[in-house]
């Protein structure tokens, strides 16, 4: 036997050890197989240790690993089989992690060689003797192994994050969660009498509660590209018009790192930031004033519906032949569009500001800007900064759809039309719109920050 040969079978043996291992804690979780108690047992371990829901929780992870576990012993899609199977043995790493490296007090010893054997799958391929190589996708596996990775890990350390506060670990070794109770309390007894273990775990909670919601948007990113990729694996448009993920998000990583790039991301950028102040500019002190006086919003209203009728794109042309193709053009435009949710935000927000403080201010004879600025604006506050969000987002995607109607020379449009027109390059098209939607990401969560530190106290909903 070669040495190739013999990487194979190695490969292939690898790949069936951890495939039966996993298949059968995951078949234990979901039909109660091998003596267990399914996934009532789960559930119940899942909710001890901190997972919600966890019926729920417990049938994802039964499901991600009998499935990861038949896909790794066939060979199939290894990617996404290793990409949950690491997924899965970094949650319970971490869940072991304070009982350290030893099987003996609760540690992660037997989960870290599941995890090691996962990676190197991942890295290196399921071999010749798989489903992958049948199907003639063997040699791909150089480029986004690391991806497989990255993205196992991330979901593992995400779905941790989102335990709740006073979990404790399972017994040694027990990936199912399916053992005797007594075993997974004894297996946590000792880690729990720490005398510093009540101001670690409430360390560990705080950062819990920061990352969940970030680690929750990682997991969903990360599926949404796993299944990007599986989907233009399967062939069924030509690779040249929809590149897999594994093609994508390096450009896109590549452009980011690009001085010209991001010149023309700073373009976009300054015409969003520019539009969107100039609406808030004028539709703030207009939400106010039809917001106050309903005689003068009856009179505005039909002059108002039909602007905010009219679409931007069909103004493009006549700011073309006023403004030309820069900048200016640009910012006007999404200036026009994000003055609408502005300002009904606004209008809605002066509406439900406390009427008993606005007539107690009147009362004690406070003027009327003094009002407005001490009462009504504050109490508008929470809709007008989700009015900013929402403008901000909406600017985003029309600035970037006027620089590729109009053809201009800046702006990550730009970038769109010009990987179109020199050979169509669809990974540089596709990594351009990623740009463009983890910068509108990045818009969103600025202003989502903003106004929970601003208005925490505040429920209502944009209009």
């Amino acid at each position: 036997m070669d040495s190739s040969s013999a990487v194979d079978a190695g490969l292939l043996a690898l790949r069936l050890a951890v495939a039966v291992i996993i298949v059968y804690h995951g078949t234990e979780k979901l039909f109660g197989w091998w003596g267990a108690e399914g996934l009532d047992g789960a559930a119940a371990f899942f909710a001890r240790v901190g997972y919600r829901p966890p019926r729920v929780m417990a049938a994802v992870a039964g499901l991600s690993e009998t499935a990861g576990g038949v896909l790794l012993a066939l060979g199939a899609l290894t990617p996404l089989a290793t990409a949950a199977l690491i997924g899965t043995f970094v949650n319970i790493l971490l869940l072991h992690m304070r009982g350290g490296l030893s099987r003996k007090r609760g540690g992660f010893e037997y989960e870290l060689v599941l995890l090691a054997a996962a990676c190197c799958v991942a890295l290196a391929g399921p071999g010749a003797w798989s489903f992958d190589e049948l199907f003639g996708i063997r040699g791909d596996f150089s480029g986004w192994g690391w991806g497989s990775v990255a993205a196992g890990v991330l979901c593992g350390v995400a779905v941790s994050a989102s335990r709740r506060r006073g979990g404790g670990a399972g017994s040694p070794g027990d990936i199912g969660g399916t053992r005797a109770v007594n075993e997974r309390e004894d297996a946590s007894a000792a880690p729990q009498q720490r005398p510093d273990g009540g101001a670690s775990a409430r360390l560990v909670s705080a950062a819990r509660r920061r990352l969940a919601p970030f680690g929750r948007g990682l997991v969903g990113a990360a599926v949404l590209a796993l299944g990007f990729e599986g989907f233009a694996r399967l062939g069924l448009i030509d690779r040249q018009l929809l590149p897999p993920s594994s093609v994508i998000l390096p450009e896109a990583a590549r452009m980011l790192v690009d001085p010209e790039f991001l010149g023309e991301v700073a373009h976009t950028l300054r015409a969003v930031l520019t539009g969107v102040g100039l609406a808030c500019a004028v539709a703030v002190p207009a939400g106010l004033l039809l917001g106050s006086y309903a005689l003068l919003t009856k009179a505005l209203t039909p002059i108002v519906e039909s602007l905010r009728s009219v679409p931007g794109i069909a103004i493009i042309p006549l700011l073309v032949l006023v403004l030309g193709q820069g900048l200016r053009m640009e910012a006007t435009l999404v200036a026009f569009v994000t003055t609408w949710p502005m300002l009904f935000n606004t209008m809605y927000g002066v509406r439900g500001a406390d009427r008993v403080a606005v007539e107690t201010a009147r009362s004690f004879r406070v003027g009327t800007l003094a009002t407005w600025w001490r009462v009504v604006l504050p109490g508008a506050l929470p809709l007008i900064l989700t009015g900013l969000r929402l403008a901000l987002s909406t600017g985003l995607t029309v600035a970037v759809a006027s620089e590729i109607a109009v053809g201009t020379q800046h702006g990550i449009g730009h970038t769109v039309l010009a990987a179109t027109h020199a050979g169509f390059h669809a990974d540089r098209v596709f990594a351009a719109v990623t740009v463009a939607g983890l910068l509108g990401f990045l818009l969103n969560s600025l202003t989502s920050a903003a106004s929970r530190r601003l208005t925490g106290w505040d429920t209502r909903e944009a209009s």
